[in-house]
């Protein structure tokens, strides 16, 4: 995982001043049918990640949130066929061994795993 995170630093152009990244925390994510994680961030950490183990079809999509949406205020919605940069919501619907990372600052949401079974997956957060 360790190679994957440095590049990932690497490719948002971080400037970690010399230091290394630390695994921060880690654990175990098991979404029943039904169950769903609401919005939130990572604080204290700088970039965060999961690994999907078990993805069932049907299972739940990891929802990130434009940062910019607070200040939106009466700015009309966009199309509904824009482009991802435009886009308000973008959805990412993972695949059993996908690996996963972003900013621990972006605000993310699991939405309702509508699969007859568990979704499972390993979450994590490094910091400097």
């Amino acid at each position: 995982m360790k190679p994957h995170v440095e590049a990932y630093a690497a490719s948002v152009q971080m400037d970690l001043r010399g230091k290394r990244l630390k695994l921060d925390n880690i654990w175990v994510n098991v979404l029943d049918p039904g169950g769903s994680h609401t919005g939130h961030i990572h604080p204290h950490c700088v970039l965060s990640g999961t690994y999907y183990v078990r993805v069932p079809d049907g299972a739940s999509s990891l929802k990130f949130e434009d940062p910019r949406l607070p200040m939106m205020m009466a700015a009309p919605a966009p199309r509904e066929d824009a482009d991802e940069a435009h886009r308000r919501f973008v959805y990412v619907a993972p695949k059993a061994g996908d690996l996963l990372l972003w900013e621990s600052w972006l605000r993310h949401e699991v939405t309702p795993n509508r699969a007859s079974s568990a979704r499972v997956s390993v979450s994590f957060n490094y910091r400097l």
